[in-house]
């Protein structure tokens, strides 16, 4: 019988388990682990990073990378049991100063938190990308089921989070899609082949095996299901090409920081703070509320004038 938290225990026990030597890929899977699970405060000249998981496997192996990768050898990994509750697993280092939230990626070169993943992993080829899934994975990765399919959900801290991963997948061929509900953001993978390609690609054969066994050994869907609507379609390629844009706006809203001006950056963030909406609902939020074209139109300077601020390199 397929029990999908006994699978997400799996994923997460393998993914623990995967032997990484690439510096710049462990980086990518830690920061991006940190930035789903933990948060990091400062106070007293002192930075404080914490991470809380549900299973052991991602705490071990985030602890280990802390002390190997950036030499915290304070990190600590405990397990919390309250009553009537699940058992927690945290992770919990202390430093002076900030350079550790900033080697992390958690805030930026002036102390600013990163609203999504940082650049370098954003910016980096297959084998990154494939590291950012792992470290998102261990995170809040789960295996669901529903209707007889199976689907991988991450949940996230926000849109600027799932956008990236987004775009991670993207470049390993992977399409995910993101989704926001009254209490969570989160990015989905629901192809079954896509599913393989990245669960294969982090570093979890044995997990994608086991889900091509049940897949085959599931009654066939029926076939009104395999008859996808032109509509679905349309509104899959729209979504496509809205994370797209939200994905050019951040970066450009990342590029210019307190340069962009007001009115764009106004703009801009409405654009990814609310990816899902319309142009037309996000010019309703605009204050004062904006047209559809007046909306679209700064998002497109917004974007011109970053170009610009980056140069041809």
């Amino acid at each position: 019988m397929f029990d999908p938290e006994r699978v997400t225990a799996e994923l997460h026990r393998e993914l623990g388990a995967v032997c990484e030597e690439r510096p710049v890929v462990r980086h990518a899977a830690t920061a991006t682990q940190l930035r789903i699970s933990g948060d990091v405060t400062t106070a007293g000249g002192r930075t404080v990073v914490r991470a809380e998981f549900t299973s052991p496997e991602p705490a071990v192996r985030l602890r280990r990378e802390l002390v190997d990768l950036y030499g915290r050898a304070s990190a600590r990994a405990d397990a919390v049991d309250v009553s009537g509750h699940p058992l927690r697993y945290f992770v919990r280092v202390t430093a002076t100063g900030s350079d550790l939230a900033r080697a992390t990626g958690l805030v930026d070169r002036t102390g600013r938190a990163v609203l999504g993943l940082p650049p370098a992993v954003v910016g980096g080829g297959p084998a990154v990308a494939a590291g950012a899934w792992r470290g998102a994975l261990l995170a809040r990765g789960r295996i669901l089921r529903s209707s007889g399919r199976v689907r991988i959900q991450v949940g996230c801290p926000g849109p600027a989070v799932v956008l990236a991963l987004v775009g991670a997948a993207r470049g390993l061929g992977v399409l995910a899609v993101a989704q926001e509900t009254a209490t969570e953001h989160r990015v989905v993978v629901r192809d079954q082949d896509c599913i393989d390609a990245l669960l294969r690609a982090t570093g979890a054969p044995g997990v994608a095996d086991l889900l091509r066994r049940c897949a085959a050994a599931a009654p066939p869907v029926a076939s009104r299901t395999l008859n996808v609507p032109l509509e679905t379609v349309n509104a899959r390629r729209a979504a496509e090409a809205a994370d797209r844009t939200v994905a050019r706006v951040r970066w450009a809203l990342e590029v210019l920081g307190p340069d962009a001006p007001e009115q764009l950056r106004s703009a801009g963030l409405l654009r990814v703070g609310h990816p899902a909406l319309s142009l037309s609902r996000l010019g309703q939020r605009a204050d004062p509320p904006l047209s559809k074209d007046a909306v679209a139109g700064r998002l497109r300077r917004l974007v011109a004038l970053a170009e610009e601020h980056a140069g041809p390199g």
